[in-house]
């Protein structure tokens, strides 16, 4: 993404973009309390729970008894996420922690938060994009006219809507058929489950699918789908944990209807490569990482979950045709409604 879309998708979240400038000091509060007398790095986990997190939003705020608006203590579940989801991210992470390479991550379940965690092998900043769509991925156009007109006119920029037109237009069927099977992916049956499953984290969308390996073997693969809106980040850490939590409910499946291995895909709303601006200058961008089988990740992840690796694939863009308002492009202004005075 360009910072001409991070400005696009600004103008319309002044107030976010004023949150987030006063977050990094909430980050080092709540840092400076866990480190306590340590330096880095340490043998103990930091991790920062609810009420640790909102005792360091309250002295944020009273260092700043002034400001018009403080910061809330009314969401801090999505406190991180709501941080590095961003471009900005690495601009506004606290350049203390960055320089001692210490970056962090969601923690899910038991009033936890994040957790601060030391860098990656050799990452240059806290939270690096490795899996934004590159220049040369085909651009596939996909059929929207089975869309009422209204719908594609009255298109929202939501994760809800992404997930809606990537169902009911088979776009993971489209990618896992025609793209996939090149990258000696195999699928011979696809079936969607569910949209929104409500897990720690949240899945998008669900599917079950049937893979066959080079040697002819038959893999049961539930497909867990993570749905993001342009100027968005994708957060490895979050499609780990989404299929740690897969592979525990789906581990009460049993004999034939046993699940043998989960399959992360991310589909995106991005700039289509090239846009100038106009009637279309969106594209839905689907990556299909490798499965991980069910007897790998017991063995080598279970307990050490951000180990698991995470490699794209397969992927593609796909253009809407006819286009899809919050797709295809950012949807319109409504326009604002006059007041007729009465006699």
């Amino acid at each position: 993404m360009t910072d001409d879309t991070d400005r696009e998708i600004g103008e319309a979240d002044t107030e976010d973009q004023v949150t987030q400038s006063k977050k990094p000091e909430v980050i080092e509060i709540v840092y400076d309390r866990l480190i306590g007398g340590d330096t880095w790095p340490v043998e103990r986990r930091l991790v920062v729970d609810r009420s640790m997190l909102e005792a360091a939003i309250r002295e944020r705020n009273s260092r700043h008894s002034s400001e018009k608006k403080s910061l809330s203590t009314g969401n801090v579940a999505n406190f991180l996420k709501d941080f590095i989801r961003k471009k900005t991210c690495n601009r506004n992470w606290p350049k203390r922690l960055a320089n001692q390479r210490i970056t962090a991550r969601q923690v899910y379940g038991n009033e936890q938060v994040f957790e601060f965690v030391e860098f990656s092998g050799t990452d240059t900043v806290p939270f690096p994009d490795r899996f934004d769509p590159t220049p040369e991925l085909p651009v596939i156009r996909f059929e929207s006219l089975s869309i009422p007109l209204e719908a594609r006119k009255l298109g929202r920029q939501d994760e809800p809507w992404l997930i809606q037109i990537a169902v009911s237009q088979r776009l993971i069927e489209t990618h896992l058929s025609t793209r996939a099977v090149d990258y000696a992916l195999t699928v011979e049956t696809l079936a969607h489950l569910q949209v929104s499953v409500k897990t720690q984290p949240e899945i998008d969308a669900t599917f079950i699918a049937v893979l066959r390996t080079p040697e002819g073997e038959r893999v049961r693969a539930y497909v867990t789908v993570e749905a993001k809106q342009i100027g968005e980040r994708i957060l490895e850490h979050q499609v780990r944990e989404q299929v740690g939590v897969a592979f525990s409910f789906t581990s009460r499946l049993n004999g034939d209807d046993a699940i043998d291995a989960i399959l992360p895909i991310v589909i995106q709303v991005v700039r289509k490569p090239g846009a100038l601006g106009g009637i279309s200058d969106q594209c839905v961008y689907v990556a299909q990482f490798n499965a991980i089988a069910r007897e790998e990740f017991d063995k080598s992840y279970a307990l050490a979950l951000h180990d698991m690796p995470l490699t794209i694939q397969s992927a593609a863009l796909y253009e809407a045709f006819p286009p899809i308002s919050g797709i295809s492009s950012k949807p319109k202004r409504a326009a604002r409604s006059r007041t007729i005075p009465s006699r």
